[in-house]
């Protein structure tokens, strides 16, 4: 160990008179790093796994990547289909005719996003029916949508179309009722509410858009590829058709995730900036209290190098025992909430019963990384001064 860190030891251990004071300072300088490393942790982890628990439920409820047509409509192309199913990485492919429209019973109505599904064994809600199924000569609806509408299996309920016709007493929509042969539990409100799924050919033979579709649905084998397969497949579409990619679709959503998590971020990076703080005033203390030291260790031959070091490696020294106790502490604690789940969300207000955290290596490296910066910058002013000390003046008094 070389002087100046024995040193910058010496001088965070020292518990005489003035400098018992300097040391307590450090003490909490090192708490406040400590706990703002692991809020941070904490807070990164706590908001990855909501990102990446809502990221989840819209990849498995929607398709990864939607083909549509400029014209709306189109004729179902069986070819297109196929052609699309020999792509790497393709899953399933199958045609949707998606239309809005309203659904009512039992005296309740709302607005609904129906989907009329093409029957195959491979059936892509088939794994969030929670009772019943899919089939001909009925709706299966979504959970939340049948509580408000307080209709169950078996029961009927009155799809309206935006299709029709004049009449001379004015616009008169498509109706027609649907048994209820299914639920859907998608673990996601916004579906849940609003989406009703019929199958295609009951929906063509109620609709004057018999062999119609207005979308292609795509899933893949990785759904975070959909962006690059997106832009793929657009250079070997026919005239008029597009795709989509779900991250394309929901950008708006996850920029601000994206944007909330870094706001979060920042927010708590004061902690980190004020024990920071704290280093600078407690280094700055230090240097007041140890100016004839400095000025005499100037005389036995250390430079202005050596003693800048020597607070500098003090500010590190704290910094280090602080930012990995902190680390340690913010993946305990981490751990232990997403393995006991200590905090439970209310059923009535969040699907998400339990807090769900993801901890990523990345987001630590990079706490860890903020944080030494911090540290080592609110060492360089006192350093500085320390350095700059007269030290015949001092010797003088």
């Amino acid at each position: 160990m070389n002087f100046e860190t024995f040193l910058a030891l010496k001088y965070i251990k020292s518990s005489k008179g003035k400098e018992k004071f300097i040391s307590f300072s450090s003490l909490m300088s090192v708490l406040g790093i400590i706990i703002g490393v692991a809020a941070l942790i904490i807070v990164m982890g706590v908001m990855n796994g909501f990102d990446n628990e809502l990221e989840r439920k819209i990849v498995d409820i929607t398709p990864h990547v939607l083909i549509k047509n400029s014209s709306g409509v189109f004729p179902l192309n069986r070819a297109l289909i196929e052609k699309i199913k020999k792509f790497k990485g393709v899953k399933l492919v199958y045609p949707v005719l998606i239309t809005q429209g309203m659904v009512s019973a039992n005296g309740f109505s709302s607005g609904v996003v129906i989907n009329g599904l093409k029957l195959t064994g491979k059936n892509p809600i088939k794994r969030y029916i929670i009772k019943g199924s899919l089939k001909k000569g009925g709706v299966v609806v979504g959970y939340e949508l049948a509580k408000m509408l307080n209709v169950g299996i078996g029961e009927s309920v009155r799809v309206i179309l935006p299709f029709g016709k004049t009449t001379p007493f004015g616009f008169a929509p498509l109706s027609f009722k649907e048994k209820v042969t299914g639920l859907f539990k998608s673990g996601m409100y916004d579906y849940d509410s609003s989406f009703l799924y019929i199958p295609l050919s009951e929906l063509w033979a109620k609709t004057p858009l018999k062999g119609l579709v207005n979308t292609i649905a795509v899933e893949l084998k990785n759904p975070f590829a959909a962006d690059r397969f997106a832009r793929k497949i657009n250079g070997e579409l026919p005239f008029k058709f597009y795709a989509s990619s779900w991250m394309e679709l929901n950008y708006n959503f996850f920029t601000a995730l994206k944007l909330e998590k870094i706001a979060m971020f920042i927010i708590l990076l004061l902690v980190v900036i004020v024990a920071a703080f704290n280093i600078t005033s407690s280094l700055m203390m230090l240097v007041l209290e140890k100016t004839k030291d400095v000025a005499i260790l100037r005389s036995f031959g250390a430079t202005p190098k050596n003693i800048k070091n020597i607070f500098i490696r003090q500010a590190i020294i704290i910094g280090t025992i602080g930012i990995f106790t902190g680390d340690i502490l913010g993946v305990v604690l981490s751990f232990l909430l997403k393995k006991y789940h200590f905090i439970e969300l209310p059923k009535t207000v969040y699907y998400i019963t339990t807090i769900p955290v993801d901890i990523d290596i990345k987001y630590i490296a990079g706490i860890t990384l903020v944080s030494f910066v911090l540290v080592i910058l609110s060492s360089l002013y006192p350093a500085h001064k320390a350095s700059k000390v007269n030290i015949i003046e001092v010797l003088r008094q």
